[in-house]
């Protein structure tokens, strides 16, 4: 019985515990039952997402998963902590969306607008671009200058970048993210600015020429120059303005720019004769009638010199920056002076043609103000300047000659203009108005001496430095004087061995002659010197002026002075001493 009831009663216990697994385990599938209806899956598709958020919110989806997860199927104070984040973040987040402000971590041009107002950040954005931002001009990598974005054409819309802010809601959480730059540029106004910035940009290439090194003439290879391309740069600011402005660069697209010759080594002979022929640079003031020289070595005039396709050839920029070196002493000195470049080049390039190593350039001079003085007109202001009163007030059209106020400023034309050809440094003839003489010099020594006759007080020659401009061997001329009284049956004289010097007026020239034959068969003066009787020309006698003639060239120098115009040149100083030494009583015999 005791045996009976025993295993009867452990029966019982294991059936019991059978029944208390089982129910223990169709509560736990009723449980996950209950879970995998209550707990919807969370994908990409079917997740909550506030309205205008990206889908780069993948991190944020899988957090707020497993905080679901573990609300419905942990311990209650899991729940609750889940409960007071999930709090958290809604007052987090609403207080945004209620605010109006932009989230935190956001970033635009650079700058943190995150916890602004869409104005604010509009604003700060725009301070930033006016104030602050500045475009780095490159070029092969190199980085040129830095300008403001306003001189290429580009401008920014601050207030669509704070908008876009706006509308990236929490994506700058907790990464960050950035608005790229609305940007625009206008086509005018930077191709204004490029236009501009071409002579900046613009690199030479670089010729084939020479240099000494260790004694010896070296050849030197020619290199590629560069171009700015301002078609392809406006069209790379075009197609993309917003990563200019973003990353602050423009890259300029150049233009490779070949040299000539790139190999100076066929000439190099030619180079070393021409560079060791004792090179004489001189400079000759036609006015002074100074030569000035300069020394030249043989390292730096080589420098000067490229190979060009058929011979030597000058490389204008050192040749260039070298005269603009001597014109800083020229132009700083008592005189107003300077050598011409492009002249000066052309007359490199004359002695590199025909082996010359003597280069003459011109002195040249700059036009200078004059201020009024008591009693100045017009025509005296000529005579003292050694101008005629023509250019003078072609140089001044808004002057009234006839309201001259003492102190008041003009400006004296260049006296080149007297000068229009070559000077011939070797020939120049002075005139003397007071004494009536003429004294011609060659080579500084005098070959010619005789009495002359000037302009009369009506028609007076002008004093001055000229030259000899034209030559005929009869010339013809007429004045008002040989009119009748009635002012018609003008006649026509002729002038022999005539040689033109200046402009009276356009198409009226005087100059050097002899005789004039007069309409009515007589000659001008009665054929004699010595006493002003012309109409402002220089009158010697026929045979005088003959061998004058047969003499002077074109170019050649004429100093012409007066009580007004004192002697420029040592020989005009000269003359005049040699002139007080003889004996100029005009004797007709002796002509």
């Amino acid at each position: 019985m005791d045996d009976y009831s025993r295993q009867e009663r452990r029966r019982g216990e294991n059936r019991r515990a059978r029944e208390r697994q089982m129910a223990r385990k169709r509560r736990r599938e009723s449980l996950n039952k209950i879970t995998s209806q209550s707990v919807p899956k969370i994908t990409e598709t079917n997740l909550p997402v506030p309205k205008g958020l990206p889908s780069v919110l993948g991190k944020i989806r899988l957090i707020l998963r497993d905080l679901l997860w573990m609300f419905v199927s942990r311990a209650p104070v899991m729940k609750i902590g889940a409960l007071v984040i999930v709090g958290i973040a809604l007052v987090f987040v609403g207080s945004y969306v209620f605010s109006g402000n932009i989230f935190p971590n956001i970033y635009a041009m650079g700058m943190n607008v995150g916890d602004m107002s869409v104005e604010e950040a509009s604003a700060m954005l725009a301070t930033e671009w006016e104030e602050n931002t500045m475009i780095k001009l490159v070029m092969d990598g190199q980085i040129m200058t830095e300008v403001d974005p306003s001189e290429l054409g580009l401008s920014v819309d601050t207030q669509a970048m704070a908008e876009t802010a706006k509308s990236l809601g929490m994506t700058g959480i907790p990464l960050g993210a950035s608005v790229d730059p609305v940007a625009d540029v206008n086509y005018a106004t930077a191709q204004t600015f490029l236009l501009e910035m071409t002579d900046q940009i613009y690199i030479p290439p670089f010729e084939a020429g020479y240099e000494w090194a260790d004694g010896e003439l070296m050849a030197l290879q020619g290199r590629p120059g560069k171009q700015l391309d301002i078609s392809l740069t406006l069209e790379r600011l075009e197609q993309d303005p917003t990563g200019i402005v973003q990353n602050r660069r423009l890259d300029l697209m150049t233009i490779d720019l070949l040299p000539t010759v790139m190999d100076a080594s066929p000439f190099l002979d030619e180079a070393y004769a021409f560079l060791t022929s004792e090179i004489k640079l001189q400079g000759f003031d036609p006015f002074t009638h100074e030569m000035i020289s300069w020394e030249v070595g043989s390292e730096t005039a080589a420098t000067w010199l490229v190979s060009g396709v058929n011979g030597l050839s000058v490389r204008e920029d050192t040749f260039t920056e070298y005269i603009k070196n001597i014109n800083d002493g020229l132009v700083n000195s008592d005189k107003p002076r300077y050598l011409d470049e492009r002249h000066s080049l052309e007359k490199l390039q004359e002695s590199l043609r025909t082996s010359n190593p003597e280069v003459l350039l011109r002195v040249r001079y700059l036009p200078q103000p004059y201020e009024i003085e008591q009693q100045d007109n017009g025509f005296l202001i000529g005579r003292k300047n050694g101008i005629p009163f023509q250019l003078i007030a072609d140089a001044n059209p808004a002057v009234e000659w006839n309201q001259l106020s003492i102190g008041q400023r003009i400006q004296i034309p260049s006296r080149d203009e007297l000068i229009p050809v070559d000077p011939l440094p070797t020939k120049r003839i002075v005139v003397d108005i007071e004494t009536q003489w003429l004294v011609a010099y060659e080579n500084d020594e005098i070959v010619f001496s005789w009495g002359i006759s000037s302009g009369r007080d009506t028609a007076p020659t002008y004093p001055g430095v000229f030259q000899i401009l034209t030559r005929a061997d009869t010339a013809y001329g007429s004045s008002f004087t040989l009119c009748g009284e009635g002012g018609t049956d003008c006649g026509q004289w002729e002038m022999y061995w005539f040689m033109g010097v200046y402009e009276v007026v356009p198409g009226l020239m005087n100059g050097f002659h002899g005789a004039v034959l007069l309409p009515n068969g007589g000659y001008l003066g009665g054929g004699g010197v010595h006493t002003p009787s012309t109409f402002g020309c220089v009158m010697s006698l026929d045979a005088n002026a003959q061998r004058l003639y047969e003499w002077a060239e074109v170019g050649t120098m004429v100093e012409i002075l007066s009580e007004d115009f004192a002697p420029e040149s040592e020989l005009g100083r000269n003359a005049l001493e040699f002139i007080r030494t003889i004996d100029t009583t005009y004797r007709p015999a002796s002509a």
